[in-house]
């Protein structure tokens, strides 16, 4: 195989690996082709208003000031007088869409729309919007669109602002809270004179959904602890008490509105979101007004973090739900039916209703979610040998309608209670029915996966070994063995024809085939390469296996604990020594040494949480350029002169590269710390260094030190672009 063909094939494998990741482990987890449930008892409200504050972390809210005053005085008031609270617990990613789909569609969105930017739809889904009469949302062009797309018919109105108002860095991110309060008031009063508007609002089954972007917002340009993040806090709370209070008197103070507030996500300390630490997972929630608990009172309360007593809240009854519970709550609050897909429980603690009504509730939980185990168990066995099914023992066709009538024989007989029970342990068990039919061929492809990741690795290998030794070069040519592997994978796809697999599976199970033969037609270079290992000393060989498993282990162990990777660079500064080299070039051991020492300072270091260090920044800028003219001085002064002053040129502009990229991050940090937002002339630099840096390093000089001189410059200006602290700086240490 020719070199060209080698690395298009390389391209090709790993194109394979990277998106088999997707289809196993990220696959959608919706199913369709169930049937609508609903409770069939009447609702508690009519309406339902959802107050969404993006960024809000839990205990950003429930937390109390210095002077031991509430952050949000009206939710304090709410929760302690007049409705229940806990804890909404997210899942990763903690984003804002999947945040928004587990919210209102009940379901954890499956990575796969992260390709879209968390913004279309990689699969269209059933959410408490589209179940209801009429829903009336307000404020970001990022979420509320998706929901109204995914709606059949036209009841589901969105009212966003424009996109170029997200700007964190250039004004009060308040006011796209503000924006969102001024609207939701605004439309309520022309409601006024608009009688079919009037009349839609009266009707059942309402929802009101108000998007609060601000905090997150606040929270990216200037932290969770800052003024301004708390400051939109207090901004929130004094609309939700104007929203809540003005729609009150719209409909009379009837009692029939219910009001949820919560988040999609937290944010850490440092302004970011997305992965699972608890400050980006917990996330408050606070309901009040028709069919919902009021304040429980409680002596003791047990959970293992300390929040009750931080908080001043140890009196009061915390209810934690997953995120995913909130969607069968406001569906059960106003009597629309469960999303299609949802995934969640029904927390009944949070209702103020009959024992009856929690009950039949709970059974059309179950009902709802048992319809997707029997939807997913069905598209399994069709789609698998017979002699191959294994199905999901322990919710088998005869275990579902034993629950389902002992369930309703319960509710028959009042024993409200044992119903209850009776179809949580039923939820649960179709919760882990599904999981496991989701996951029903993910050992099948992991091996398949595996089985050619090891091929790819063992021809790689072999490849390089013939290229720089000596061994055995030829190649075993045999019409026998391309017809045996032709067979084996005519077997493979035979097998997945008569399944009616996807296509992407014939993809992953056919290629161990072909990688597996390239590396068998090697099997004279696997003898001698054998025949030369059983040659070696024992000792020695041990020693070199040795060597490379502890080289490992400490890869493996970086990924955890990140400071294992001084330990390696440190062997690595004294192997000069161990090797003798220390003896035959003692400038050079001494200079490796030293960087290698300094280096492994940086493992130590934290990988997020701190202060912007633009200071240091603009020193690694600085000392780029200082080595740059020192090194162009030497090649200038060297006999391996420029060719001519075309490349000397280029060289040049790549520095003017560097100096632009350190000014710019500096003029952006000031900027954005005045709320001046990004300057134009700074992103038209950043662009074009982005596109010149792709391009320069081609027009540089042929020699391997130029060329390499010229990479490390046009990679500086992006590294530079993208720091706020160390991380350019380790980028120079280590060229």
């Amino acid at each position: 195989m020719g070199i060209p063909v080698f690395i298009l094939a390389g391209l090709l494998v790993h194109c394979v690996f990277l998106v088999s990741i997707f289809e196993i482990y990220f696959s959608s987890p919706l199913v369709h082709g169930m049937t609508p449930q609903q409770t069939p008892l009447p609702p508690p409200a009519k309406r339902l208003v959802l107050f969404v504050a993006d960024g809000l972390r839990a205990d950003s809210l429930y937390e109390l000031n210095s002077n031991n005053t509430p952050q949000a005085p009206y939710l304090r008031g709410i929760l302690e007088n007049n409705g229940s609270w806990g804890i909404s617990h997210t899942r990763v990613p903690t984003e804002s869409r999947p945040g928004h789909v587990a919210l209102i569609a009940g379901f954890y969105e499956d990575v796969s729309a992260v390709a879209k930017g968390w913004k279309e739809n990689p699969v269209e889904f059933d959410s408490v919007f589209n179940e209801s009469k009429y829903t009336w949302s307000w404020g970001s062009p990022d979420i509320l669109p998706m929901f109204a797309k995914g709606a059949t018919g036209d009841h589901v109105y969105t009212f966003c602002y424009t996109a170029e108002s997200e700007d964190f860095g250039a004004q009060d991110a308040a006011e796209l809270d503000m924006w969102v309060f001024d609207h939701v008031k605004s439309f309520f009063n022309s409601s006024r004179s608009n009688q079919t508007l009037f009349s839609a609002l009266n009707e059942e089954k309402v929802v009101l959904f108000l998007h609060l972007l601000g905090i997150d917002t606040n929270g990216h340009a200037h932290r969770p602890n800052s003024r301004e993040y708390k400051e939109n806090i207090k901004k929130v709370d004094e609309g939700v008490k104007e929203i809540a209070s003005m729609i009150d008197n719209f409909y009379g103070n009837d009692g029939k509105t219910a009001f949820i507030l919560t988040s999609d996500h937290g944010m850490t300390d440092w302004g970011s979101h997305g992965a699972g630490h608890p400050s980006e997972t917990l996330t408050p929630l606070i309901v009040w007004g028709a069919g919902v608990n009021y304040p429980q009172k409680v002596t003791s309360q047990f959970f293992e973090d300390n929040f009750l007593k931080e908080w001043k809240l140890e009196n009061l009854k915390r209810l934690d739900v997953n995120q995913a519970d909130i969607a069968p709550l406001m569906a059960s609050l106003i009597g629309v039916p469960f999303p299609l897909n949802s995934v969640g429980t029904l927390p009944l603690e949070y209702l103020n209703n009959s024992a009856h009504f929690k009950a039949e509730s709970m059974f059309t939980n179950a009902v709802q979610i048992l319809e997707q185990f029997k939807v997913k168990m069905s598209h399994k066995k069709e789609t698998t040998l017979s002699f191959l099914f294994t199905p999901f023992k322990p919710l088998s066709d005869s275990e579902q309608i034993n629950f389902l009538k002992k369930a309703r024989l319960y509710i028959q007989q009042q024993k409200y209670d044992e119903a209850v029970s009776l179809c949580k342990t039923l939820i649960n068990l179709a919760l882990e029915g599904l999981s496991y039919y989701h996951t029903y061929d993910r050992l099948f492809l992991g091996l398949s996966i595996a089985v050619s990741f090891v091929g790819w690795t063992a021809y790689v290998i072999l490849v390089i070994i013939k290229t720089h030794t000596n061994l055995t070069k030829t190649i075993q040519e045999s019409t026998v063995l391309f017809y045996s592997f032709a067979f084996v994978g005519m077997i493979i796809a035979f097998f997945l024809l008569i399944q009616t697999c996807p296509w992407t599976y014939y993809v992953y199970c056919l290629l161990p085939v072909p990688v597996w033969y390239a590396v068998v037609r090697e099997l004279p270079l696997i003898q001698d390469l054998a025949a030369n290992l059983l040659s070696l000393r024992i000792g020695q060989s041990m020693g070199f296996l040795l060597v490379c498993a502890l080289g490992i282990e400490i890869l493996v162990f970086s990924f955890f604990y990140r400071s294992t990777l001084t330990i390696g660079l440190l062997v690595f500064a004294g192997w000069p020594v161990i090797t003798q080299l220390w003896v035959q070039a003692k400038t050079t051991a001494l200079i490796w040494t030293l960087l290698c020492v300094l280096l492994a300072i940086f493992p130590l270091m934290p990988v997020v949480g701190r202060e912007p260090n633009i200071p240091l920044v603009i020193a690694t800028g600085l000392l780029t350029l200082l080595i740059s003219c020192f090194s162009l001085t030497s090649l200038c002064n060297s006999k391996n002169k420029y060719r001519n002053n075309e490349d000397l040129k280029v060289h040049f502009y790549q520095m003017l590269s560097v100096a632009l990229s350190t000014y710019v991050v500096s003029s952006t940090h000031d900027s954005l710390k005045n709320k001046q937002g990004l300057p134009v002339l700074n992103q038209i630099i950043s662009w074009m260094t982005l596109v010149s840096s792709s391009v320069l390093p081609l027009l540089s000089p042929t020699f391997l030190f130029q060329r390499l001189f010229s990479i490390l410059l046009s990679l500086m200006s992006i590294y530079l672009l993208l720091s706020t602290g160390c991380s350019a700086l380790v980028y120079l240490w280590l060229k």
